[in-house]
């Protein structure tokens, strides 16, 4: 993958900087032989739970982090497909994503709509879409734990000719983990690179109408 043109072709939101620009091209070739799940042996990706803090209408935007909140850097990469294998890429989907603050706590601590908020209560949420090969990207930091819950993302995914998919991601490096029952596919190995900053892959697959 090209991966300047698809950082290009993907736009940034409307808080983007260009620091977020130059951080999501540190993503070089190297990123390509990150650990990532062989969502061959799982199949479908499996469902998860919504949770309490969904907010729709958020803005697509490449860094979530939108209020410098402080945090270690992360940026997921990943790959949408249609089917158990890796043979029909999902171009143009819409992945939400939201997650907890280095210290557990979202960002607003509620639900509904944005427009039930103002601009400053809003962070660590967005979406982003899929380009031509199902590639997708995002840079946030690294979420926090909360009573009960492992370390995690939440993913609502939307794509023409699929049903909607709402799942979250884990962290291998967290063993609250191994307390809820999650097929490895879903548990991401993120590692820290030279910079600091965690990098992990995570392969997403989706059911057919």
């Amino acid at each position: 993958m090209d991966r300047k043109k698809f950082l290009k072709n993907l736009g940034l939101g409307v808080v983007a900087t260009p620091i977020v620009t130059s951080s999501l091209i540190s993503c070089s070739k190297e990123d390509d032989n990150l650990e990532g799940p062989d969502n061959n042996k799982c199949g479908i990706t499996k469902s998860d739970m919504l949770g309490p803090y969904y907010v729709s209408g958020t803005s697509k935007i490449t860094d979530l982090n939108t209020q410098n909140l402080p945090g270690d850097k992360i940026i997921v990469s990943g790959k949408l497909f249609g089917g158990t294998d890796k043979s029909k890429p999902i171009a143009n989907a819409m992945i939400e994503v939201w997650h907890a603050d280095s210290g557990g706590t979202y960002h607003p601590v509620g639900d509904g709509n944005v427009s039930d908020y103002t601009p400053d209560k809003i962070t660590l949420r967005g979406f982003v879409n899929t380009d031509a090969q199902g590639n997708y990207i995002f840079q946030s930091i690294r979420p926090g734990l909360y009573p009960g819950r492992p370390r995690h993302f939440h993913y609502r995914i939307t794509a023409n000719g699929y049903k909607t998919l709402v799942t979250q991601i884990y962290f291998k490096d967290d063993p609250t983990t191994a307390n809820e029952n999650i097929e490895n596919c879903r548990i991401i190995d993120f590692k820290k690179d030279s910079a600091g900053t965690y990098k992990g892959n995570a392969e997403i697959h989706l059911e057919s109408n």
